[in-house]
């Protein structure tokens, strides 16, 4: 942040770092006395026995202030709300006037008028205003986690009548660690790192966190853009919390460089905002309290800005989604010090002095809520009812969805809408609608007009209309597109079945038919078919997987098993029929799938279960290179696949340590995008040999490009990454017309940046190849935000997923991008020796939702050795060698 000079910075944070309470007090809250704060309330000092901001304060510290607070004060109560991967509690402290706690439930239900058209209009004037202060979404960006230490002291302790007003005519909920797991991660690399006197150099090792930094929580998850996607415990466990309360004001508490000063909104207006949300939210709320937070940072003298940069665009974000809620999200970012004082362009910026900025913020918008009260509560009755009138004019009024052949997908999405409190009902009968099947009691029906219209709107919809070319973020969100299922828009709501879905139903796995002494069939289809061969497998079972379709059963009556069923043969297996059985049952159970039991290997039609073509799984023994150079989130979201998709150990590989790593234990190896300079010739080398061996090596977006670069495999790149062509030389006519396009497309910045702005783009999928098993329409949903552009290969069997000619189906992209996708590969498989590449343009795991192509990513990591192509055409000649 801003300091007149280098040397006043430094006193400053002399200052700041060695004061008593008082004068901590004095500093962080300017405005006040010390003798307003009541002394029977401990400040975080005197709790934590250090200053606030001489070190950085553990999320146990951080939750036992808050107990304390909820022991010694009736302004407090402290809820645990959930629990992270690594066993961290999640908590939320709600602070309001005594009276006001002792009735929260009633309050609660008092504002269900807000987001209930159907309701009588509340009486506004005995209505709390709710204003929800969230810290630490990126586990690194640490001051705010402090700053919340400070304002939940201010809030319990002040005496003042102001504050004395704020807490009877508001709710103040403070989650000071959004992200425990990653706050821990980074609280011990910079309290590991500090020195005496500190450093400000920002190469000091203090201000370089190692990879992956404590940005995102345990399975490198970016929470801050999970609220849409609730994939994480945390986020789940956060809109649970929202959804009782559905704030009016929800600050999200944030770091950015070091060289910024102090960022909150207004955004810039139309291009980074969503034309679903009312003019209000953005002209009317953002703007009055812009008016507190600014006084309140003149106050300090901080420099500031707004109406530049960050997306109000999709409902992701943590301070964009309550914008969809009828209430007002809110980014603060304040220039980071990254350790207790680093040094940048306006000085050095001290950790004391970020704390002190947000929470001079975080006492403004309770502010400015409490004093335009009526303001925000009548916005979010008008709000929902408004989503009603809008949604009687948009022409779709019910979105049809669900797949009869994967019901635990259907229910993992129903799931996904109810959480958000979407009503949905149960389809009234079989339909077919746009050539696509559902079937009653395996498929539900959206209805468009309801409270929550506009963020059924943002799950299932399309846009490709946009302000600007140049965003923050993603630009495509569709999460019915994200999961792959069928999806029918509808122009009436006539398929609506009964009341609204209270609940998903429980799919009871179960072994049809009983006990077999032959062998039992699993549909590949199921969502949950790849985690139970891996059961399977490590219950000491021997299974095989179908690489042609067939029917069971009689010629009168059987039943179709499509590519990829589950074979399990007991009289294959090294245990007796019963054994096997009763394996069988339980991670039918487990996993809630549905074994079919035949006492014959011959087929009404289609392949017999001896065939050839139903082949034997190898127990999958994977790893994957991460560390520096490696993208964390995409390492993150393997990972995140592989535990708890697959259930597969997935083996983390420093890049450091490849050369020492026994590949031959390996059946697949993964390279997530990235950077693999460090991997020397030698190196390379070895990792070509393994394939040649037999090995399955997986790559995502520019690893694709590098594995290609380095002639592991020889397939072709259009426009990788790096700006360069790969299958173009000037010395050939068809080279100089390539870099002539090459040319048009750095001079179109007039369409945007070259960067492919997170949008969604239609595929068309080979089912039968072992990289499609399970999917049961050709037609695939890809997330594009990388610019590697694939070849399709020579061989016509090894493009697995190739774009449309017309591929965009929502977001934003370049006429000039778009160019290059069209009809370019989405998913190569290139045979090497006795092993095998599996490029992928795109990282099929993203951000953990993609379920629809993450399917090809765990079909690549179980399937991959059982890969072999037929041959294509002849080799490529020297000419084509050289283009």
């Amino acid at each position: 942040m801003v300091k007149s000079s280098f040397s006043a910075a430094l006193l400053s944070l002399g200052l700041a770092l060695a004061q008593p309470a008082a004068a901590q007090n004095s500093y962080f809250f300017p405005a006040a006395q010390a003798s307003t704060f009541d002394s029977k309330i401990p400040t975080p000092e005197q709790f934590l026995g250090y200053a606030i901001g001489t070190h950085y304060t553990r999320t146990d510290q951080i939750v036992a202030y808050l107990r304390e607070l909820d022991r010694v004060s009736d302004r407090v109560s402290l809820r645990t709300i959930g629990t992270t991967f690594e066993e961290r509690p999640q908590v939320v402290a709600t602070i309001t006037a005594p009276q006001n706690q002792q009735n929260l439930a009633g309050l609660q239900q008092a504002r269900q008028a807000l987001v209930d058209p159907a309701q009588p209009a509340p009486d506004y004037r005995k209505l709390p205003v709710v204003v929800s202060l969230n810290f630490g979404v990126h586990g690194n960006e640490s001051s705010s986690s402090e700053a919340a230490l400070l304002l939940a002291y201010y809030l319990t302790a002040s005496t003042s009548p102001e504050t004395q007003q704020w807490l009877e005519q508001s709710v103040i909920t403070i989650d000071p660690l959004e992200n425990p797991d990653g706050r821990d991660r980074a609280s011990h690399w910079f309290d590991q790192n500090k020195s005496w006197p500190n450093p400000t150099d920002p190469l000091d090792r203090e201000h370089t966190e190692a990879w992956p930094g404590g940005r995102t929580n345990h399975f490198y998850t970016d929470l801050n853009r999970d609220w849409l996607a609730l994939t994480q415990p945390e986020s789940r466990a956060r809109m649970a919390f929202f959804h009782e309360w559905y704030p009016n004001v929800m600050i999200d508490f944030h770091e950015m460089g070091t060289n910024g000063t102090y960022y909150f909104e207004p955004s810039k207006p139309f291009s980074t905002e969503n034309d679903l949300i009312p003019r209000a939210t953005y002209e009317v709320l953002n703007v009055h309290l812009a008016k507190y937070f600014a006084k309140a940072l003149d106050n300090l003298g901080s420099l500031y800005w707004t109406k530049e940069q960050f997306d109000n665009l999709s409902p992701i974000y943590g301070s964009t989604y309550p914008d969809f809620q009828g209430g007002v999200g809110i980014t603060f970012e304040v220039g980071s010090s990254r350790g207790l004082a680093q040094e940048g362009t306006n000085g050095v910026v001290t950790f004391p002095f970020t704390i002190r900025n947000h929470v001079a913020t975080g006492l403004a918008t309770v502010r400015g809520a409490v004093e335009e009260k009526e303001l925000y509560l009548k916005h979010q009755r008008e709000f929902f009812a408004s989503a009603l009138t809008d949604a009687r004019k948009f022409p779709t009024k019910a979105y049809v969805f669900g797949n009869a052949q994967d019901e635990t997908l259907t229910n993992k999405f129903l799931n996904l809408l109810l959480q958000h409190k979407i009503e949905v009902h149960e389809l009234g009968k079989t339909v077919t609608l746009d050539k696509q099947q559902f079937e009653k009691g395996k498929a539900y029906v959206v209805p468009t007009a309801q409270p929550q219209y506009r963020i059924v709107n943002s799950l299932f919809e399309e846009l490709t209309a946009f302000h600007d070319s140049v965003f923050y973020d993603v630009t495509g969100w569709s999460q019915a597109h994200a999961y792959g299922l069928a999806v029918a828009k509808q122009k009436n709501t006539s398929l609506v079945q009964g009341a609204p879905v209270q609940a998903v139903k429980t799919l009871s796995g179960t072994v049809r038919g009983g006990q077999s002494a032959y062998a039992y069939l699993l549909p590949w289809s199921d969502y949950n078919a790849p985690r139970t061969l891996t059961a399977l497998q490590r219950a000491g079972l021997t299974a095989k997987i179908s690489f042609k379709p067939f029917s069971a059963g009689t010629t009168e009556s059987s039943t179709d098993f499509g590519y990829g069923t589950l074979v399990l043969p007991v009289a294959a297996q090294k245990l007796p029929a019963d054994s096997v059985f009763q394996i069988v049952s339980r991670i039918s159970r487990q996993n809630q799938v549905t074994f079919t039991s035949v006492g014959t290997g011959f087929s009404a039609k289609g392949i017999d279960l001896g065939s050839n073509n139903v082949r034997t799984a190898p127990e999958t023994k994977a790893a994957i290179l991460v560390g520096q150079g490696t993208n964390a989130s995409e390492v993150g979201e393997a990972w995140f696949v592989a535990s708890q998709q697959l259930g597969v150990p997935l083996s983390r590989i420093e890049v450091g340590n490849f050369g020492r790593a026994p590949l031959g234990r390996y059946s697949s190896l993964v390279l997530v995008g990235g950077t693999y300079a460090s991997l020397d010739k030698a190196a390379v080398a070895r990792l070509r040999q393994w394939v040649q061996d037999g090995g399955t090596l997986i790559t995502l977006k520019n690893a694709s490009e590098w594995a290609i670069k380095q002639g592991i495999v020889k397939e072709k790149l259009l426009i990788p990454a790096n700006g360069g062509w790969s299958d173009t030389t000037a010395s050939t006519a068809k080279g100089k017309a390539a870099l002539a396009r090459r040319a048009d497309f750095v001079q179109q910045e007039q369409e945007g940046t070259r960067a492919i702005a997170g949008s969604i783009y239609s595929a068309d999928i080979d089912i039968s190849n072992p990289i499609g098993f399970g999917l049961t329409n050709r037609r695939l949903y890809v997330f594009r935000n990388g610019t590697t552009f694939l070849k399709p290969s020579r061989n016509p069997y090894a493009t697995v997923a190739q774009y449309t000619a017309k591929p965009l189906v929502s977001g934003y992209v370049s006429q000039a991008n778009l160019q290059q996708i069209s009809n370019s590969a989405a998913v190569v498989v290139s045979k090497v020796g006795a092993g095998r590449v599996v490029l992928f343009a795109d990282d099929p795991n993203f951000r953990h939702y993609w379920h629809g192509t993450s399917r090809l990513f765990a079909n690549a990591l179980l399937l991959g050795p059982l890969l072999n192509l037929p041959e294509g055409p002849a080799a490529i000649s020297a000419e084509e060698e050289q283009e």
